[in-house]
């Protein structure tokens, strides 16, 4: 019998962890719920091993083809196509091997009596929990198409909000990368040419010359040790992030970095408001969306503030006075989501609080590469002008030891 690993809150707020066994994904989600549980994530436990994990079909498959796969499986459950019958002929249309062989296996198992939401418990590196919850509501409430239809909706903008941030960072990325190569070949090959020449001459080195030369030794003699030096300091900071403390502090610095900030409480905003836009229409209860969607964001500061909504929102109160006094969610967004909790309409407002920041992120990353062009190539002419200065001032020396008095 497989194991599953859950966490869920009581009736307290309190959150709890645990692994059962059950038949399937929906008995034990089945057994949480009868014993006053709300689950926020369910999980196939899985034993390790290193051949199958090479040899299985849950690696990374690409967004795209996600979304494609929620769309076609729509439109045909939509026109009265039976699920299995659905996904065979989904599997036919993909040029991709991983998730043809995983829709196969989804296939086989709904065939072996498993509803497809339990189907897709089984590659939940695929499928997230939150797509499974709205699809579980689908499948109970007789709107599968359409819900599969919010689930490809929400791949694809959520794929559409990671490729724009990825694209604001690509840049500033490469710049570094680039200024980071000239500087090593001006340190490792131009500097010490030079200094040689100076010796030979018998040009004393003014200082900034010998610190620029005793950087550009250690480059080239030592790079191994620099190279452990950096990554050590890579690995060490990784470590560091794990630490909840530390991660805390750190979003939030990041939060409080002007331009860069303000990119991401935007798309944190986004990413919030149409998750929960895509869920409260999927029919899933008010506390469970607010549940779930704090386990969507890897930034602190927001998990803080939206563990907060969960509970105060359990007790009683308004979403919107949480969101302020957490003083983490804009004015705007503060404001629109009380107009929809007094006309009943959060969801459709939710939506909107989306697509208007969608547009936000958009402009705030063409000013930010816009900011970060000029402060690299000052900071790049600035290291060079260094490394320059450090070569021209003993030819200034030299000229003067040599030109006739």
């Amino acid at each position: 019998m497989p194991a599953f690993a859950y966490q869920v809150r009581n009736k307290q707020g309190k959150k709890l962890k645990g692994v059962m066994e059950a038949d399937s994904e929906k008995g034990i989600a089945d057994h949480l719920t009868e014993n006053g549980y709300l689950i926020t994530k369910i999980t196939l436990v899985q034993k390790v091993n290193f051949l199958r994990d090479q040899l299985s079909f849950s690696g990374r498959i690409p967004a795209d083809d996600m979304t494609m796969f929620y769309f076609q499986l729509a439109n045909m459950v939509e026109v009265g196509i039976p699920v299995v019958k659905a996904l065979g002929t989904a599997s036919d249309q993909l040029q991709n091997r991983s998730l043809q062989k995983i829709i196969q296996d989804l296939a086989s198992r709904i065939t072996g009596g498993e509803s497809l939401s339990e189907a897709m418990a089984h590659h939940d590196r695929i499928f997230p929990f939150l797509y499974r919850s709205m699809i579980r509501v689908g499948e109970t409430s007789g709107s599968l198409a359409e819900i599969l239809r919010h689930v490809a909706e929400l791949n694809e903008a959520s794929d559409e909000l990671r490729h724009q941030v990825r694209s604001a960072l690509a840049y500033p990325i490469v710049l570094i990368f680039a200024s980071i190569a000239v500087i090593i070949f001006m340190m490792v090959w131009i500097v010490p040419s030079f200094t040689v020449i100076f010796e030979k001459a018998g040009v004393p080195l003014p200082l900034p010359t010998r610190m620029v030369y005793s950087v550009s030794m250690f480059v080239k003699h030592q790079p191994y040790l620099l190279l452990g030096i950096t990554a050590v300091l890579v690995i060490g900071s990784r470590f560091l992030i794990r630490i909840p403390r530390v991660k805390y502090r750190w979003d939030s610095f990041l939060l409080s970095i002007p331009s860069f900030g303000l990119l991401l409480r935007r798309v944190e905003v986004a990413r919030w408001s149409r998750n929960m836009t895509l869920m409260i229409s999927s029919g899933l209860p008010i506390s469970q969306t607010l549940e779930i969607a704090t386990g969507l964001t890897e930034n602190l500061v927001f998990q803080e503030a939206l563990q907060a909504t969960y509970v105060h929102v359990q007790g009683g109160g308004k979403l919107a006075d949480i969101l302020q006094r957490s003083q983490v969610f804009p004015a705007d967004v503060v404001q629109m989501v009380s107009t929809g909790e007094s006309s009943g309409t959060l969801d459709k407002m939710l939506l909107k609080i989306a697509q208007f920041y969608d547009q936000l992120i958009s402009r705030t990353i063409k000013k930010l590469t816009g900011m970060i062009e000029p402060v690299f190539i000052l900071l790049m002419g600035f290291i060079v002008g260094i490394i320059m200065l450090s070569i021209l001032l003993p030819i200034f020396d030299m000229l003067k030891i040599f030109s006739p008095s």
